[in-house]
C-alpha cells in the first residue's frame, strides 16, 4: 500500500468521524448551554372553529334590553347588533353596526285604535380576529307608534 493511499484513507476517515460526531451532537445542549425550549405547532386559521353568538332579550315596560355574547373562534371579537322596525317593508337590512355586549330598544305597546304596529328585529353576531362572522342570533318584540 503506498502513502498516498494510505492518506486519503486517513483524510476519508477523519471526515467520517467529524460527520459521527457532529450528527451524534445534534439536539443535545453543550456543557453550560441552557436545552432550547420545544416549539409548539402553529395553529391554522383551518383549525379554529368559527365563533358562535348568543343573545337574550328582556322586556320591561317600553324598554328592550338585550344581552349578547360569543365562543370558539379567535378573540378579541367584534360584537354587532342589527335592529330593523319592519313597518311592512320587510325585516332585512344589510347594515350592521359594531356594539358591545348590550343594547337597549325602546317599544312601546299597547291596545290604541290609532297609529302603527310594527315589529322590532333585533339581531346580533360576532366576528373573530380572523375576521370569520358567527351566526345570527334574533328576537322580535311588537311594538306600536303614534304616527
Amino acid at each position: 500500500m503506498s502513502i498516498q493511499s494510505v492518506v486519503k484513507r486517513l483524510q476519508l476517515g477523519a471526515v467520517l468521524m467529524s460527520a459521527v460526531a457532529m450528527l451524534g451532537a445534534c439536539g443535545e445542549p453543550v456543557d453550560g448551554e441552557e436545552p432550547l425550549e420545544q416549539e409548539t405547532p402553529a395553529v391554522t386559521q383551518a383549525q379554529v372553529p368559527p365563533p358562535a353568538a348568543t343573545m337574550s332579550c328582556d322586556k320591561f315596560g317600553t324598554n328592550i334590553s338585550c344581552s349578547g355574547g360569543g365562543s370558539g373562534g379567535v378573540t378579541p371579537y367584534t360584537y354587532q347588533w342589527q335592529v330593523v322596525d319592519d313597518f311592512g317593508g320587510g325585516s332585512t337590512s344589510p347594515y350592521w353596526y359594531n356594539g358591545t355586549t348590550t343594547r337597549s330598544e325602546y317599544c312601546k305597546f299597547g291596545f290604541f285604535t290609532y297609529g302603527t304596529y310594527f315589529t322590532k328585529y333585533i339581531r346580533f353576531r360576532v366576528v373573530d380576529t380572523n375576521g370569520y362572522v358567527s351566526n345570527v342570533v334574533q328576537e322580535n318584540f311588537a311594538c306600536w307608534s303614534p304616527n
